[in-house]
């Protein structure tokens, strides 16, 4: 019966990292060149508007390094978080195995 009981733990614990890992997908910076790429053109669009003062250009401007520098840090605690997942999915399938290892008794 505890066999059972800690199979089924080690295998709610594979599952639920393993959502983690799915569920943190969203939040990672993959294209960061693109974003990139497409921060610098909105900044260029904002540079040329002629009808806003110098200082919201630079408002604006600040605003989309924000949004650029808050995406990052928040993609790599995505991918932390993604790190230590595996990790803990590694070591359950380990525990998974020895698990299976240890003979019944009779």
């Amino acid at each position: 019966m505890k066999k059972y009981i800690a199979l089924s733990l080690s295998f709610i614990t594979i599952f639920i990292c393993s959502w983690v890992i799915v569920n943190r997908l969203q939040f990672l910076d993959i294209p960061s060149n693109k974003n990139e790429w497409y921060a610098m053109d909105a900044k260029n669009k904002i540079n040329e508007r002629s009808d806003i003062d110098e200082c919201e250009k630079k408002i604006l401007t600040n605003k989309i390094d924000q949004n650029r520098t808050n995406a990052k840090y928040i993609s790599q605690i995505a991918f932390q978080t993604q790190i230590i997942s595996f990790v803990i999915i590694i070591i359950q399938l380990i525990l998974f195995v020895f698990i299976f290892l240890i003979p019944k008794k009779i």
